[in-house]
């Protein structure tokens, strides 16, 4: 059936969907009328029509609850993610050195915001701070 019209990325992953009935019309003959869209122009363009079960499979409303992609040969399987780049495991490396200091820096910022109100010596608190901040540098800058 021509349930829907999709345009597909480089990867196979669905990108712009139009939908039978609400941008275009298909009759019992299978014949397309245009609705909001010129269908032929977004065949010309590439766009490929999709019945209901593959649709479901390119949003992941499957058993395997995994999101489908169209392969080159036009059938339809689950979309495999490319490895991460080493940038990508770089930066989540850095995420995660972030995250794991951020707890402690932001208790030593409220700590010290604490002591200043009550006109205690913030010094140490200062250097705990600075240290940390460094360790976290080190630690990221070694990642």
């Amino acid at each position: 059936m021509k349930d829907y019209l999709i345009q597909f990325g480089s990867d196979g992953r669905r990108k712009t969907t139009y939908a039978s009935g609400v941008h275009y019309y298909v009759d019992k003959q299978g014949k397309v009328t245009d609705g909001s869209i010129k269908v032929q122009d977004l065949v010309d363009k590439g766009f490929i029509f999709v019945n209901a079960n593959d649709y479901n499979n390119l949003l992941g409303n499957n058993s395997e609850h995994k999101e489908y992609c169209r392969q080159s040969d036009g059938t339809f399987a689950p979309y495999i993610p490319p490895e991460p780049t080493e940038a990508e495991k770089k930066a989540a490396t850095i995420s995660s050195i972030k995250a794991e200091y951020n707890a402690q820096l932001d208790a030593m910022i409220t700590a010290r915001v604490k002591a200043a109100m009550l006109g205690a010596d913030t010094s140490k608190i200062d250097s705990q701070y600075k240290n940390t901040l460094a360790n976290m540098a080190a630690e990221i800058k070694n990642a």
